[in-house]
């Protein structure tokens, strides 16, 4: 049996009941995590002009978007909620591979979520096998002994893979069809990291959610593919990974969970900064330097940090979610970060400038990605130190269900009321018992009666 063949094959016969209870809980932790990042980027311009080229070619108008009032058909839908969860960075990440993998799964249950009426259940389980499928294939295809181009953004190569399965989950594909259906996505597979710092980097995400619902309808229909469309000789592995390692997409299947490797994060920017804002956090808070008093600052990060987010003078808000310079000099000023500090007017504040340009940054190969070190240098000469072994937000330092609920309130606040997040936070946590998986949708979409 062809590792792709075998994915298929479980998620037709996994059973939302067989799974274990702590991976169930995750799956629920996943969807509160990620449900406030497209409501919250629901009025950013970039979903404006994805609206406003859209909306013009609607067909059905049958699926919301989240934060908003306007229907769009399920396509567009997915697309849509795709670029508003992609604005702020704010998502979840799969530390190992660096994907998001929440959103492309999300944006298609939600899309088809009124026209295939679903149980809670039956939705957090076609989430959970879509962010699975999607870990397993992005640790082929990327981690040790496979090498892949960093110039390859993951998520939009693996991303549609895991929307197809979620979506061919819910319209009850069979073995050979979630087969065609994750063959057709493959071959829809792209994503360039030279987005990065642009409104074209969240469409990448959106377009895998997009590809792999129309996927999914078009395996419905017998659309054949190939039985080996990721690790085939000319396959998506063999395209875009040297040495990649198949294993990967099936060792371990059903009984270890990539989806418990999966991390929310605690800052709106870029992953590997977060050992950095975490060090640039905790220091300030021990030793309270005056902001305007710091001399100098000097970071050890790992490799990654500065050839991902390595921008040292961001214009907009988009551009400093990769510039570990803007957040590490934010985060001594503010001593706190949330979605309020995702702005223009941040990005250019004179005196996060000014502090930002007294910081110097260095990479060590030695250091893990969640690893970091930061000295801080005053003007009477005091040196403040401070090491991270891992980052707020990382496996080994995850947010508790309460840190969560506070990071939704926190993106929805400014959109739905206080009584209305608190009933979409209910919903959310209470879905695995839910007969309509559409209470999240009733919940999070404006224009309700």
């Amino acid at each position: 049996m062809t590792p792709t063949r075998a994915l298929a094959r479980y998620v037709v016969q996994s059973r939302w009941e067989e799974l274990p209870p702590p991976v169930r809980h995750e799956t629920v932790r996943a969807l509160v995590n990620w449900i406030g990042c497209p409501i919250w980027g629901s009025r950013d311009a970039a979903v404006a002009r994805t609206l406003a080229a859209l909306d013009p070619f609607s067909g059905p108008r049958e699926a919301a978007v989240l934060g908003r009032a306007e229907r769009l058909d399920p396509f567009k839908a997915a697309l849509v909620n795709g670029v508003a969860a992609a604005i702020a960075d704010y998502d979840d990440t799969h530390l190992e591979t660096v994907i998001h993998p929440t959103g492309p799964a999300a944006c298609v249950l939600l899309a088809l979520a009124e026209r295939h009426r679903m149980s809670g259940a039956a939705f957090l389980h076609a989430l959970a096998l879509g962010i699975e499928v999607q870990c397993r294939v992005a640790r082929a295809l990327a981690v040790a002994p496979a090498r892949m181009n960093g110039g390859w953004y993951l998520t939009g190569l693996t991303g549609g893979i895991g929307a197809a399965v979620a979506a061919g989950r819910v319209l009850g594909l069979d073995e050979t069809r979630m087969l065609w259906a994750i063959g057709i996505a493959a071959a829809r597979a792209a994503g360039a990291r030279e987005t990065h710092g642009t409104m074209a980097k969240n469409l990448v995400a959106a377009f895998a959610a997009e590809d792999g619902l129309m996927a999914a309808f078009l395996a419905q229909q017998g659309m054949e593919a190939p039985e080996t469309p990721i690790e085939g000789r000319r396959g998506l592995g063999s395209l875009v990974s040297d040495g990649a390692d198949f294993t990967a997409m099936t060792a371990g299947l059903g009984q270890d969970f990539e989806l418990m490797r999966n991390a929310y994060k605690p800052f709106p920017s870029g992953i590997v900064i977060h050992a950095a804002i975490t060090g640039a956090l905790e220091l300030a808070r021990a030793h309270a330097p005056d902001p305007g008093s710091i001399t100098a600052v000097r970071l050890t990060v790992h490799p990654l940090c500065l050839e991902l987010c390595g921008r040292r003078t961001p214009r907009t808000a988009v551009e400093g979610t990769f510039s570990v310079y803007h957040w590490v000099a934010v985060a001594l000023t503010e001593r706190e970060i949330g979605i309020r500090h995702f702005s223009d007017a941040m990005v250019n504040d004179p005196a996060i400038i000014a502090l930002r340009d007294r910081i110097e940054a260095r990479s060590d190969p030695g250091f893990r990605k969640d690893e970091a070190a930061i000295t801080v240098v005053l003007g009477d000469g005091t040196v403040c130190d401070h090491h991270v072994d891992h980052a707020l937000g990382a496996i080994e330092r995850p947010p508790s269900d309460a840190e969560l609920g506070a990071k939704l309130a926190d993106l929805v606040g400014g959109i739905l009321s206080p009584a209305r997040a608190a009933e979409l936070a209910a919903a959310c946590w209470g879905l695995a018992d839910a007969p309509d998986a559409g209470v999240i949708l009733r919940e999070s979409t404006l224009g309700r009666s």
